[in-house]
């Protein structure tokens, strides 16, 4: 009898174990996605705390590269670390951030790219928590057609592409404009995270969106590919095109090849 409740008892920890290993990958990217929509949405409260931003947001004005907060100067160290818990962003660090990086589009275009492959981890271009940014999250990329919600983070750092949707150094920063092309890069396959696992499923005509500290911006799914991992020119910027371009490993699982999903402002 002893025996029978042994055996017993070890079978439903077994099966127990075996439900949890199977629910286990659902489970935990429910949770991921839950806790990178509370991160979008402190981004957002940030943004209502922060207040009207009195600079233009169309990166291809004549004074988008410069205005009065130009010279405002950066937090140091000490200061980041004393404002860290600062529930909103500076409007005038944002506005020398915003003129800085129109600058750096322009001088990418004019000056060509160097790109390597987003999964060599390169480091991020902009320390956003000088501008007063603490948590590193430029904004966020939407696409409802996959309810996909992602933060966005500068430079594919392994840290970066492991938070979520990672702006492939070398690229255009997200804030749109004429000879732009912002490519984002996530991983695909991971257990517990959906991360870019389901932008295969993105059609010709579905919208994509980036929300960023200034504005939203609306793209169009235009082409699908699949890429080697050297063919980093077929991301490169097309002259007169303001675009977004994802970009994940292909096929799932694997990192063999990229697949890449083409956006071109609606």
């Amino acid at each position: 009898m002893k025996k029978s409740k042994k055996l017993f008892i070890t079978g439903v920890a077994l099966l127990l174990a075996g439900v949890c290993v199977m629910f286990y990958p659902n489970v935990a990217k429910f949770f991921t996605g839950l806790e990178q929509l509370d991160q979008i949405n402190d981004f957002n409260q940030h943004l209502a705390n922060t207040g009207a931003l009195e600079y233009p947001t169309d990166p291809d004005s004549e004074d988008s590269e410069n205005n009065e907060y130009s010279d405002t100067p950066l937090l140091s160290g000490d200061e980041i670390e004393q404002q860290s818990q600062k529930q909103g962003y500076d409007p005038k660090l944002l506005a020398r951030l915003y003129a800085e990086m129109v600058k750096y589009n322009h001088e990418l275009f004019e000056s060509g790219q160097q790109l390597v492959d987003p999964f060599c981890y390169e480091q991020e271009s902009f320390n956003l928590a000088e501008y007063s940014v603490y948590d590193y999250i430029f904004g966020y990329v939407s696409a409802p057609s996959i309810d996909l919600n992602m933060p966005i983070y500068l430079g594919a750092s392994a840290n970066n592409m492991w938070l979520g949707a990672a702006q492939m150094t070398g690229t255009s920063m997200p804030i749109g404009g004429n000879n732009t092309n912002a490519v984002l890069a996530s991983h695909r396959g991971v257990i517990n995270k959906t991360m870019f696992d389901n932008i295969v499923f993105l059609n010709e005509g579905d919208s994509v969106y980036i929300t960023n500290l200034w504005t939203t911006l609306e793209y169009k799914v235009v082409k699908t590919e699949v890429i080697l991992p050297t063919e980093s020119d077929k991301v490169k910027i097309q002259p007169g095109k303001d675009m977004l371009t994802l970009l994940t490993c292909h096929p799932y699982g694997y990192s063999d090849y990229r697949y890449v999903v083409y956006c071109e402002r609606a």
